[in-house]
């Protein structure tokens, strides 16, 4: 089959992947940082308590592992199906707020453990059971919706925000997260599910698992976690993902501070969006056709420049949108590595477990990265500090990854 037929013979499974993904965790981590300054303005939180949003990463480190699990035994379709009902409860538990941070924090945390119900964790495996030669092109595919929703969602929630309220702009991302879920639910093909280890770019049924193919979950766990590829994969993330929360929910809240007006800060955020496209592209068909070790690395490396940049003191408009360009092209690669690198190196039978455990580290280093980011705001009352922090360990991150197998042909892990 050739590398555009097979997308063409997936067509629906790519569908129900980019829209399902397309329209969780991936765009909220766009439509959050719009929020921030209006509620950080309404109710009088410090911009130091509320960094600490991201510690809500934490709680969802105890979910993924299961959800990641129970995807490989019971299929994308179940697992999905739960989430799409579960995510718009929780805006609509943002939009009733009264201004409680606890409340607040409880709400995020919701969001984000029913949201990765619905995340790539759960839909790319559509794409790790049906595609084999253009696996990067598809997960290119499917990363880049979120960051094309939110070119044009971003500027569409702030102006909502500005002339009806926060709360109305809530309530209509309920009802985007609803329809588009049951949609993407719609589309996964009934011939797609879990628990088997089919040929490259075949189907496989969608039924519970056969209990032969399947190894006790301790047996697996310990695979994955004596695998030196499993740790390389999970340092180097963790050294580069320091930086997630200052691109979720303190985007807005660190362009501001660069001395622009909050709609400045969102047209921003389109360009940060394009970067996203585009590196994801460009990620996604070099994973195809060259070394996944050197495409990673160069992948990965861009924001060390774009977060220095954005530390310093060159705070024109040109300069903040280049630096935001340079995030937006490693963010839109993260994406497409974390789950291409799990395809390639571990076998389908685990593959969801494997990539519950890969997540975590995103999930981990973002509250480690939200702690670091409230301290030096509650001292200096500036992002400099962190954003050169972030920078270095960007570099040493990305050289990690030069140390994964670079033979296409070794043996899947599993």
């Amino acid at each position: 089959m050739s590398y555009l037929g097979e997308l063409r013979q997936n067509i629906r499974p790519l569908a129900a992947a980019s829209l399902g993904s397309g329209t969780s965790l991936p765009l909220f981590a766009y439509t959050n940082s719009v929020f921030a300054p209006h509620l950080v303005a309404q109710f009088g939180w410090s911009r130091s308590q509320f960094a600490l949003v991201g510690l809500t990463m934490l709680t969802t480190l105890f979910v993924l592992p299961f959800i990641g699990r129970f995807t490989d035994r019971i299929g994308v379709r179940r697992i999905a199906l739960l989430g799409t009902i579960l995510v718009p409860l929780c805006f609509v538990g943002y939009a009733v707020q009264d201004g409680r941070f606890g409340f607040f924090l409880v709400v995020s945390t919701l969001t984000l453990a029913t949201g990765s119900l619905t995340s790539p964790l759960v839909y790319t495996r559509l794409i790790a059971e049906n595609f084999a030669r253009a696996t990067g092109l598809a997960l290119t595919i499917v990363n880049c919706v979120p960051a094309l929703l939110a070119m044009v969602l971003v500027p569409l929630v702030n102006w909502s925000i500005e002339h009806h309220g926060w709360r109305t702009a809530y309530l209509g991302l309920a009802a985007l997260t609803l329809l588009a879920g049951l949609a993407a639910v719609w589309l996964i093909p009934r011939d797609t599910g879990a628990g088997h280890e089919a040929a490259p770019g075949a189907n496989v049924p969608d039924m519970p698992a056969v209990v032969e193919l399947h190894k006790p979950a301790k047996e697996d766990y310990r695979t994955i976690l004596t695998s030196p590829v499993f740790w390389v994969i999970f340092i180097g993330m963790f050294l580069c993902l320091l930086q997630t929360p200052l691109h979720a929910s303190q985007m807005n809240l660190m362009l501001v501070d660069n001395q622009v007006s909050t709609q400045t800060a969102a047209n921003i955020v389109t360009i940060y969006a394009f970067g996203t496209v585009v590196g994801r592209i460009a990620c996604g068909l070099a994973l195809d056709r060259f070394a996944t070790p050197i495409v990673t690395t160069l992948s990965m490396v861009l924001p060390s420049l774009g977060f220095f940049l954005l530390g310093t003191d060159l705070n024109t408009v040109g300069v903040i949108s280049f630096a935001m360009f340079l995030v937006g092209l490693s963010i839109g690669a993260e994406s497409d590595l974390i789950s291409y690198l799990v395809a390639r190196y571990f076998k389908l039978r685990i593959y969801n477990t494997t990539l519950g455990l890969v997540y975590c580290v995103s999930f981990l280093a973002s509250a480690i990265g939200a702690v670091g980011i409230s301290r030096t705001l509650a001292m200096g009352d500036s992002f400099s500090p962190y954003l050169y922090f972030v920078s270095g360990t960007i570099a040493i991150g990305s050289l990690l990854f030069l140390l994964l197998p670079w033979s296409r042909e070794r043996a899947r892990i599993g």
